[in-house]
């Protein structure tokens, strides 16, 4: 046993320097020349720092939990419904200003709250893994059946990031982590500096997670986009295992897969989440927007919004392209949707998610073709391992069809 644990031990520390090493080589590789280099640089993520915080903390807090009772005997859906009541009071009083004590308190009951929160969907996010087959046996111990890695995140603040893009087509280009919480101006800068020779679209775009190891989670969101982003970020961990994970970092299509596969598969496994352990929250986003309301569908005239970039772009028409993004951006404002900034970088960081509003890459309907064909999240998943390219993935659905 005690050969067992030194071994998976070792295991989470390899798999905690190669998230380090993979997000430093995918958030930062560019020539040392670039704009967006430059102005990414007084603003980058510390990677390094945040694991050395934060791994430590989660292993100690789990030791300490097996000497002690649950907090306050909560039952654990009571425990999450307060933590996210207090993460909403937190954001209107920061937003607002008023009732500064009011705000320290609840800042303090949080922190105290935070971690049997996320120890607590761990457990039900591994239980359903579980129950989907997701096991693998971490080396050497490869005749074992575990969930691996152990599904470990921290609720922070995530990362912004900063996407580049040529401006004469739509295509992602160099990638870079940035402090989190940055605000509008400052992010404004950052794109204005990064565009200033002129031949690059940049936007900054705030995360919802990074798949570090812990992952982080960003705690401002509602309960169920949280549980759906821990799957997320668990299956970029749990894939880097495969072809389909280690070929991430070439870019392209290896990208567009992973992220796809992980926002297909995350989904399907947060609703059989919430099928086994009900929303204790009772916090729903509100009312229909205006635009859905008057049956505005965002998602269609995102989609035609890019078709019309990519003719204009294919025609050389740069500057009546990006017209037409900032044209179409207010129109969307008029009808509810606020987006800050609509360019070609943003198109080619939504483009990474097949099934995001605005991406027009077959390769989304045909991951929900897999889907519907393999039947289960688990299946679907490890029909996938070894896919790197579209045809792999015309391979797999031709023989999950025979």
């Amino acid at each position: 046993m005690r050969a067992f644990v030194i071994a998976y031990l070792a295991s989470l520390a390899v798999l905690t320097a190669v998230a380090i090493a993979g997000s430093a080589l995918l958030f930062t590789q560019t020539a040392p020349e670039s704009g967006a280099a430059a102005a990414a640089a007084p603003h980058a993520h510390n990677l390094v720092r945040w694991e050395i915080r934060h791994l430590p903390e989660k292993w100690l807090y789990e030791v300490g939990d097996l000497f002690t009772d649950p907090q306050d005997g909560q039952a654990d859906d009571d425990v999450i419904r307060e933590y996210m009541e207090l993460v909403r009071r937190i954001e209107d009083h920061e937003r607002t200003g008023r009732a500064p004590e009011q705000l320290a308190a609840a800042l303090n009951r949080a922190a105290d709250l935070e971690n049997r929160v996320e120890d607590i969907i761990e457990g039900r996010v591994t239980a359903v893994l579980e129950d989907e087959g997701l096991t693998i046996g971490p080396p050497p111990f490869t005749d074992m059946e575990v969930i691996f890695p152990p599904v470990d995140f921290e609720l922070d603040t995530s990362p912004t990031l900063l996407v580049t893009s040529p401006r004469d087509r739509i295509e992602r280009g160099d990638s870079y982590l940035l402090s989190p919480g940055l605000d509008v101006e400052t992010a404004t800068d950052i794109e204005a500096e990064s565009e200033a020779e002129g031949d690059e679209s940049a936007i900054v775009v705030q995360t919802g997670g990074v798949a570090m190891y812990p992952s982080v989670i960003n705690s401002g969101k509602d309960y169920q986009d949280l549980v759906n982003t821990v799957f997320h970020e668990w299956l970029h961990q749990h894939l880097i295992l495969f072809p389909l994970g280690q070929s991430y970092l070439e870019g392209g299509d290896p990208r567009v897969l992973n992220e796809s596969v992980a926002s297909v598969a995350g989904r399907e496994l947060a609703a059989e989440y919430f099928e086994r352990y009900p929303d204790p929250t009772e916090l729903r986003r509100g009312p229909p927007s205006p635009a859905e309301s008057a049956g505005f569908d965002f998602r269609a005239e995102m989609r035609q919004l890019r078709l019309d970039v990519d003719e204009l772009l294919a025609d050389g028409k740069v500057e009546e392209a990006e017209a037409l993004m900032g044209q179409r951006r207010d129109e969307f404002e008029d009808q509810g949707v606020y987006i800050r900034r609509i360019n070609q970088a943003y198109f080619a960081f939504y483009g990474s998610y097949s099934d995001a509003a605005g991406s027009i890459d077959p390769i989304g309907p045909k991951l929900e073709e897999l889907y519907t064909a393999t039947g289960s999240p688990g299946d679907f998943i490890r029909a996938l391992y070894g896919v790197t390219s579209r045809d792999d993935l015309d391979a797999a659905l031709a023989a999950i069809s025979d």
